[in-house]
């Protein structure tokens, strides 16, 4: 079992891999799982494992009756998100949950964060028409770095696996769809990160991710950059290495992100407008982006829901709506929020919206806002942050976390926080009236309102 407190290893600036380390030749290569067994409708399924969770890719086109076997002791086992209703029955080691329709959650036993199992159901995708790359069930392939081009069609079919990147700059019109695996171990060293991005469009338009699994890539997972017209939609996006983010949405716009489930070491889901690899042309405003109806565990390091800290260019009319948050683990530095903001730099960051979101465990912080100086800025000037809604957030389990809001200020400048509003706050089902309710930490802030009354209006100096 891997030491989570002192083997997460972080490198600033890591030595490149040029080359992938590594040949995967069967799919049978893949670590399975000794701990659980799986089958749906009568058919065993495949239950992959990483020193940070089990994995087991469902894909049936009926309903979801399912046997879940656990072969070690346990006392206690959770269903997770809660929101979904999940009753199982339970005799001897198995545990039968029937679904009527496809569902991502996970199986915990006994409070345990790194042995637990993801049962990813999906329906089944079939091959498009206009496919032009295709990865056929029960093969392995080495792509190493897939590069795609205008009208690419990627199809990977359930059972199939591909090990490597994937990379598209200035292309139209690319899809990867499928039910299959795309594995990026190949492109880092076992317990750290690497210099290269996992999924990478940069510059493109009209993109959609669809139905695939990608785990275990060497940094950033799914990275759309400068892009138009995104959808990125029922994908499974695990990482276990730090700087392993979920999906960073930097300087696009109109994406959406639906019915996916990530589990990250480092941000879930992240806003950025930054340049990334030295190229100043990713710097970009963000606008009309739809986040929903997904399930996201936030591990170690990191925040769940983040934009930040690189925010060089405005940011506005997001939305981020009916999604668990399943785990936000405790981190101990300038994160470990279920919902954060933090502008390092210039960008104006306003008319950002957060409805319906349930949180079971928040171990650090609920909301933390803030602007800032840190190892991140590139702009000293730093930008607004305003017009910020959360409505309806719901926090389910565990201790109840503290919230943030910090503007900055230095002897020549000052930036405030303003217009954020907290409307249907709850705590373990008790609305929270008051500032002090919510736990909430205010400095250089003004106009703070909670169920509609403002409770902060501090003094300038």
């Amino acid at each position: 079992m891997k030491d989570f407190e002192n083997d997460l290893i972080y490198y600033p600036n890591p030595d490149p891999v040029k080359e992938p380390r590594f040949i995967l030749k069967s799919v049978d290569e893949l670590e399975k799982s000794t701990k659980y067994s799986v089958t749906c409708n009568g058919t065993e399924r495949v239950v992959y494992h990483t020193d940070s969770f089990d994995y087991v890719v469902v894909v049936d086109n009926e309903a979801y009756d399912l046997e879940i076997s656990i072969h070690t002791p346990y006392e206690k086992l959770e269903i997770r998100p809660s929101s979904f209703g999940i009753v199982p029955f339970v005799k001897g080691e198995t545990v039968h949950i029937h679904l009527d329709e496809p569902r991502k959650f996970t199986v915990e036993t006994d409070g345990g964060l790194h042995d637990a199992l993801f049962v990813l159901c999906s329906h089944r995708i079939e091959k498009p028409a206009d496919t032009t790359i295709c990865f056929e069930k029960g093969k392995a392939y080495n792509v190493g770095v897939l590069t795609l081009k205008s009208n690419d069609t990627v199809y990977i079919e359930e059972g199939a696996v591909v090990s490597g990147c994937v990379y598209a700059d200035h292309c139209d019109n690319i899809s990867i769809v499928g039910n299959g695996i795309i594995n990026g171990a190949c492109w880092h060293l076992p317990d750290s990160n690497a210099d290269r991005f996992f999924i990478y469009a940069k510059w493109c338009n009209n993109v959609l991710l669809k139905g695939f699994t990608a785990v275990d890539g060497p940094s950033w997972h799914v990275v759309p950059a400068a892009c138009d017209h995104v959808v990125i939609d029922d994908m499974n996006i695990m990482s276990r290495i730090v700087t392993g983010d979920g999906i960073d949405i930097t300087s696009s716009q109109d994406v959406e992100v639906k019915n996916c489930f990530i589990r990250s070491t480092d941000d879930s889901i992240c806003i950025k407008s930054q340049r990334l690899f030295e190229d100043p042309s990713t710097v970009r405003d963000v606008t009309k982006v739809r986040v929903h109806n997904n399930v996201i565990w936030n591990a170690e390091p990191g925040n769940a829901i983040e934009l930040g800290y690189a925010l060089q260019s405005e940011i506005h009319d997001l939305v981020f709506e009916d999604c668990d948050i399943i785990h936000c683990q405790y981190e101990g530095n300038m994160g470990g929020a279920a919902i954060s903001i933090h502008q390092a730099d210039g960008g104006h960051v306003h008319d950002i919206h957060y409805k319906n979101i349930r949180v079971e465990q928040a171990e650090q912080k609920l909301f933390d806002i803030k602007v800032l100086l840190c190892r991140y800025t590139e702009q000293l000037a730093k930008g607004e942050i305003n017009d910020i809604y959360f409505d309806n957030i719901q926090v389910l389990n565990g201790d109840i976390p503290v919230s943030m809001i910090r503007g900055y200020q230095t002897p020549t400048e000052e930036v405030r926080v303003h217009d954020v509003h907290f409307d249907n706050i709850t705590f373990m089902g008790n609305k929270c009236e008051t500032w002090q309710d919510m736990r909430l930490v205010t400095e250089l802030a003004n106009d703070i309102y909670v169920n509609g009354a403002r409770i902060c209006r501090q003094m300038k100096f």
